[in-house]
């Protein structure tokens, strides 16, 4: 069974800690989606710039790249579908877990990480995020629950095939 995962949400929603964890028990590689941004977006996030859509472009066909390498677990925002859908129509196997919180929780969270430059990113991010689309392979999850039952849900999925 190929493993294609794209762990996706808001700052704040988990995607890293539940993406690092359903890797590990599947026993495939993770990659932080931060990381395969160029250095010109890391600095805009940096300074708490969002990111247009032009910015974005290199980093989704950097993504796809390595979604194509074979099995691994990606967690990136990836909020508008129309990146979701440019990912979809080049790689066949992917699916989606789109982790989803209150608000209250995400800004809990940031300020836990002490990531307060993260919160006008998540105000911008909440006002351009798409949710999962039924047509679109993947599922949404409440990331509010334990990362454990979290994890436990998404590896049944997928081997499901849901």
């Amino acid at each position: 069974m190929s493993i294609q995962l794209l762990v996706i949400g808001l700052a704040g929603s988990g995607k890293s800690t539940v993406g690092k964890a359903v890797a590990a028990r599947l026993g495939v590689r993770f990659v932080d989606g931060d990381s395969l941004h160029p250095a010109a977006n890391l600095a805009k996030m940096a300074k708490g710039t969002p990111l247009s859509d032009d910015d974005r472009d290199p980093w989704v066909a950097n993504i796809i790249a390595e979604l194509n390498k074979g099995d691994v677990v990606i967690a990136a925002s990836l909020l508008k579908r129309s990146y979701r859908e440019l990912i979809n129509k080049s790689v066949k196997q992917v699916v989606f877990a789109q982790l989803d919180a209150p608000k209250s929780v995400l800004e809990e969270r940031l300020a836990q990480q002490g990531e307060a430059i993260r919160k006008d990113l998540l105000v911008a991010q909440l006002a351009t995020a798409d949710p999962l689309a039924k047509h679109e392979p993947g599922k949404i999850y409440k990331s509010d629950k334990p990362v454990d039952d979290l994890v436990r849900r998404i590896i049944l999925d997928i081997k499901m095939g849901d």
